[in-house]
C-alpha cells in the first residue's frame, strides 16, 4: 500500500511539473498560427494585386474601382475587444476576407493583363483566441498616406494596435496583438 502511495505521490509531482510545460507549447503553438495566419493574408492580398493592380476594399462591383472603400476587411470570428483610445476597427461596413480573396466578388476580368487570377488564400477562420483577423483596407486605397496591415488581436482579445498609423512614422504594434503589414 505504501508503495502505492509513493508512485501516486511521483506521478502528481510529475504532472505539476509538466502541465505549466505542456500549456507553454499551446500557447506558442496559437501565437505562431496566428502569426502564419496574418502572413498568408497579407501574402494573398499582395498577390490579388500584383494580379489585379488593385486591391479588393470597394463595396461592391458598382463602386470599382473609385467608389465606396471598405473601411475594414475581416474573418468570421468575433469582434475583438477595442482598448482605450483605439477606434477604427470595429466597422458596419466590414467586408469578408474570404469572399473578396476567393469568390472575385468584384466580378474582375480573369482574362488578360490585371486579370483575377484566385482564390488567393484558401480556407480561413476566426484567430484561435475565437476573434475575427483585421485589415484596415481603406489604407489599401491608392494614394492613402497610412500603412495597410493585417491583424489578430492576440490572447488578450483586444486590438490595441491604432488603426490609421502614417507611412512618414514608426509603425507600433500595440499590446499583444500580432500584425503583418501590407506595405
Amino acid at each position: 500500500m505504501m508503495e502505492l502511495v509513493v508512485v501516486l505521490a511521483v506521478i502528481a509531482i510529475l504532472a505539476t511539473l509538466i502541465t505549466p510545460i505542456i500549456t507553454s507549447y499551446v500557447d506558442k503553438a496559437k501565437i505562431e498560427k496566428a502569426q502564419n495566419d496574418v502572413r498568408n493574408i497579407a501574402t494573398a492580398l499582395l498577390q490579388y494585386n500584383t494580379d489585379t493592380k488593385t486591391f479588393p476594399i470597394f463595396v461592391t462591383p458598382a463602386d470599382y474601382p473609385n467608389g465606396a472603400v471598405l473601411d475594414v476587411i475581416a474573418s468570421q470570428g468575433n469582434d475583438p475587444l477595442l482598448g482605450a483610445g483605439i477606434s477604427g476597427w470595429v466597422s458596419s461596413n466590414a467586408g469578408s476576407i474570404q469572399s473578396l480573396l476567393n469568390e472575385n466578388s468584384l466580378l474582375l476580368t480573369t482574362n488578360g493583363a490585371g486579370a483575377w487570377n484566385g482564390p488567393y488564400l484558401g480556407s480561413l477562420g476566426e484567430d484561435p483566441w475565437g476573434t475575427k483577423y483585421l485589415v484596415n483596407s481603406s489604407a489599401l486605397k491608392p494614394g492613402s498616406c497610412v500603412i495597410g496591415f493585417v491583424i489578430s488581436a492576440g490572447p488578450n482579445r483586444t486590438v490595441e494596435t491604432v488603426f490609421n498609423q502614417s507611412r512618414g512614422g514608426k509603425f507600433t504594434v500595440g499590446g499583444d496583438d500580432i500584425v503583418a503589414v501590407i506595405r
